[in-house]
């Protein structure tokens, strides 16, 4: 690996403009003094500021950059953002300067030389010209369009968030393939489909300046969340306002340490724990009754077979009617019964709600005591503080308006959806919320949009033959909405097994480095060696390393972007980036690179038309006939997005506007679903079912050998059950005793983008330059192991070396490693490669509703090295 590091480095040299053999914070400074275009003129520079935005995870964080002689100094939060999103940055934002002077940037485009691919294969790099790489790509996708356009698979991550997916759609619809796939899977994926499931769009938010409970399944956001930015301020501010957080967790991370009661959960698990608590509401009689039988399907019957009764006309569902003692459909003057049995027909039927709390009947605090590792008092109390904090029935008046007042909420982000069982998992906590009239009320959980995508609601279409490579919406992942980052590298192994009727031949890969974010990592870099592989990033990643064709990108403090942001129950506000220094005097980034393959091919005109249709522009368009640069595309959107001068975009980077009471809270669920007549959210999710039953009838058609009916029965239950608290590993890996699992940490994401930021690896300290496997004191002391040790995790795919860390704050039966570190590539520095890259020995077993990755169900042994 050394060796091929070394003439990787030696083979490109002044070229490859990478100054040193390890990052050493000189280096980064010399590397800053060469930005400088001109000598300065005095020995007072010239100092201005500009405002701009962050890239580097998805909160988008408004950002103040402080350019001294042409040279970016600082970096702080924009002052004038706190009151729309964030008050703070994190490390890696602060430090984002780092990694634009990175002296191991990319900086020309590269042309591999050594047919074989491998990560102790030299790719024998040869520079080239930006027109010898435009006419090789250009060459090749002409090639595969006159064939067949599905061929070619375009593939983002981080890029999602810089010139926006929307470029991405346009560039793939024009030229012809389906094949567009983002990051979601390795992310939250399952949360959104667990939401577009029961409310038809996806997008929570916990109303925390109303709240006075927050129960936190895993959502770190002191170290690694969507909404991060605005959580940890908004937690700090109504905690002094009486709001109490309790953080449930295997690991005591940054969230649990500041929470006021740490809950240590058994990995997996906390499905039962969740339905325990619903059964200890439901067993009280301590739920929003009303709002159970207005706003959710829970009234709704359901038959033997598990499927909603419809009326005469096969689509509306039935209910009870308490004051005719009949089945009816739900419409004014009709009194729905929430609980009980009936006939309809001759036919036995239960109330949604009852089906619920009949399945849950056996689940009790001391059932779930055994199987989560939690006390039955605690889940008992936790239950009933809920219910208490929740106050069923009160309202408030907010801005002359009587609302419904809820102020306990129950959230998550990674900590219920990254496993197995993912969408059941937040299904289940979405279900303890409706119990409670949390859904939309002040102080609960708030609903992006809902309503907003009533096809979810619907049975899924379970295409086959699939037309994605990434089987998106197949029969194999019948409602992954939101694409499956890491099934491309597995189909193009074997498409035919898969179904498809057609072999990828070429991948685009764009600020991703998509096989080190994936579990069980290395078939997914087998699949790279099947594949023509162009890459477009800002440093030589693992991607890059199988790449045949390299092309540098602009960072972004270089580029300009029409900015993604995020909002807050409060606020919202668009944004832009604006380019500050290009010390390398990069020529092209992103936005010219997908330009100009475009102009090449002869699809501008097309392409310029999939633009508008993808940004939704209506006044201000995209117009034919022309070509544009970077700024100027930023200015058409800007125009018709916000009807605002691009003066205030260059000025201020955003504009800014306040929610009302109104906009918040009745808009969503009160507008969409209370009352007869309207549509539901669904406690009972009977669409799963239904979709279950058409996998079947496929898969038995057409003997598809992927296909275990059996697990996809057990995933497609219209609710959550104690199944979902057994993900393959914890079935099947007895003999690993234990419990592994992942997280994030402030200082990296997973691109390499950061991975060489010589101020996270050297002046903070040894604990942000590289990752531990941490484990409890007690296992230690029965393993032999003391903080410092090398050690030896292994699992069933595989094994990777470590240094312990010996902590309280973890359950004995649990090992814990977070991600972004232990990179190979020889194009990154030696700070960069220090420490365990963990996805590497995790089992995959995909949820298989959402296509979620498994990144917290695998099961390991360990030892010292």
């Amino acid at each position: 690996m050394e060796l091929s590091r070394r003439k990787f480095l030696q083979g490109l040299g002044a070229t490859s403009g990478i100054a040193a053999l390890d990052l050493q914070l000189p280096a980064v400074a010399a590397a800053a003094e060469a930005a400088r275009k001109k000598p300065r003129a005095s020995k007072s520079p010239e100092v201005k500021h500009v405002k701009t935005g962050c890239a580097i995870c998805p909160n988008f964080c408004g950002i103040d950059v402080t350019v001294a002689g042409g040279v970016i100094r600082t970096i702080y939060p924009d002052a004038e953002r706190a009151d729309y999103y964030n008050h703070g940055i994190c490390p890696k934002g602060a430090s984002g300067m780092y990694n634009t002077y990175d002296p191991y940037r990319l900086k020309k485009p590269l042309m591999r030389t050594n047919p074989k691919k491998g990560p102790n294969e030299d790719p024998r790099w040869v520079e080239i010209s930006w027109d010898d790489a435009f006419r090789s790509i250009t060459a090749r996708l002409a090639k595969i369009r006159a064939e067949n356009p599905a061929k070619l698979i375009w593939q983002h991550g981080q890029g999602k968030y810089l010139i926006q997916e929307q470029y991405a759609v346009a560039f793939t619809k024009a030229f012809g393939t389906p094949n567009m796939v983002h990051r979601t899977t390795a992310c939250e994926a399952a949360r959104h489909v667990a939401d577009e499931l029961t409310w038809a769009s996806g997008g929570i938010t916990p109303d925390l300046k109303y709240s006075k409970l927050l129960l936190n399944f895993g959502a770190n956001y002191h170290e690694g969340e969507q909404t991060a930015r605005w959580l940890d301020w908004q937690t700090a501010m109504s905690r002094e306002q009486g709001l109490k957080v309790v953080v449930v967790e295997p690991r005591l991370s940054g969230v649990a340490a500041k929470a006021d009661e740490w809950v240590p959960v058994r990995p997996g698990k906390d499905p039962v724990m969740l339905l325990a608590m619903a059964k200890v509401l439901i067993d009280a009689g301590t739920i929003d009754e009303p709002f159970l039988i207005e706003y959710t399907n829970s009234p709704q019957l359901v038959d033997e077979a598990g499927k909603i009764v419809k009326g005469t006309d096969g689509k509306t569902p039935l209910v009870w009617d308490t004051a005719s003692n009949s089945a009816k459909l739900y419409t004014a003057g009709v009194k729905p019964a929430l609980k009980g049995a009936y006939n309809v027909d001759g036919k036995p039927v239960r109330t949604a709600f009852q089906v619920l709390s009949d399945s849950i009947r056996e689940l009790t605090p001391q059932y779930a005591e055994e199987l989560c590792g939690v006390p039955a008092a605690t889940i008992e109390r936790l239950a009933r503080t809920f219910a208490k904090e929740a106050r069923i029935g009160e309202t408030i008046e907010l801005d002359g308006l009587k609302l419904r007042y809820r102020p306990a909420v129950l959230y998550t982000f990674r900590g219920l959806s990254a496993k197995e069982h993912g969408v059941q998992g937040w299904r289940a906590g979405l279900i303890v919320n409706m119990l409670v009239g949390s859904i939309d009320a002040v102080g609960g959980l708030l609903l992006g949009g809902a309503y907003a995508r009533p096809q979810y609601f619907d049975v899924s279409k379970c295409e086959y033959p699939p037309t994605r490579a990434d089987l998106a919406q197949s029969v194999f992942f019948p409602y992954a909405n939101h694409h499956i980052a890491q099934t491309p590298q597995l189909t193009v192994m074997d498409p035919p097994s898969w179904g498809l009727k057609y072999t990828p031949e070429m991948q685009i890969f764009y600020a991703t480095n998509r096989p080190v974010s994936i579990p069980d990592s290395w078939r997914q870099f087998e699949g790279l060696t099947k594949t023509f592989n162009v890459v477009i990033d800002v440093v030589m990643s693992e991607s890059c390393w199988y790449a045949d064709i390299v092309l540098p990108d602009k960072t972004y403090l270089e580029s300009w972007h029409f900015a993604p942001t995020r909002g807050t129950p409060e606020a919202g506000h668009s944004a832009i980036r604006q380019p500050i220094v290009n010390p390398y005097n990069l020529e092209q980034d992103a936005f010219t690179i997908m330009w100009e393959l475009m102009k090449r091919l002869g699809l501008r005109e097309r392409y310029i038309d999939e633009i508008n249709k993808s940004w939704g522009l209506k006044e201000v368009k995209f117009k034919p006939g022309r070509d544009y640069t970077p700024r100027e595309s930023v200015e058409v959107i800007w125009a018709d997005k916000t009807k605002k001068d691009f003066a205030v975009a260059v000025e201020k980077g955003f504009v800014g506007s306040k929610k009302s009471a109104k906009s918040k809270y009745l808009t969503g669920a009160e507008d969409k679903f209370k009352g007869p007549g309207k549509p539901k959210m669904k406690l009972y999710a009977d669409q799963l079912i239904d979709s279950y039953y058409k996998v079947e009838g496929i898969a038995k058609k057409n003997n598809l050998t992927r296909i275990d009916l059996a697990k996809y029965k057990i995933a497609y239950s219209p609710l959550p059950t104690k199944e979902h608290a057994f993900p393959t590993p914890h079935r099947e890996a007895t003999g690993y005793p234990l419990y592994l699992i992942t997280h994030k940490r402030m200082y990296r994401n997973q691109s390499a983008f950061t991975a060489n930021n010589a101020i996270l690896n050297q002046a903070l300290g040894p604990d942000a330059a590289m990752n531990y496997v941490q484990l409890n004191t007690t296992t230690a002391r029965e393993l032999g192991i003391k903080s410092g040790d090398a050690v030896t995790l292994e699992t069933r795919i595989g094994k990777v070396g470590g240094t312990a860390q010996v902590v309280e704050g973890i359950r004995p039966d649990t090992v814990a490693v977070s991600y972004h570190y232990g990179t190979f590539s020889p194009g990154l520095s030696a700070a960069a490669r220090k420490g365990t890259w963990i996805n590497q020995v995790l089992e995959n077993h995909p949820d298989l509703i959402s296509g979620h990755n498994s990144f917290n169900d695998t099961k390991c042994k360990l030892y010292k090295a």
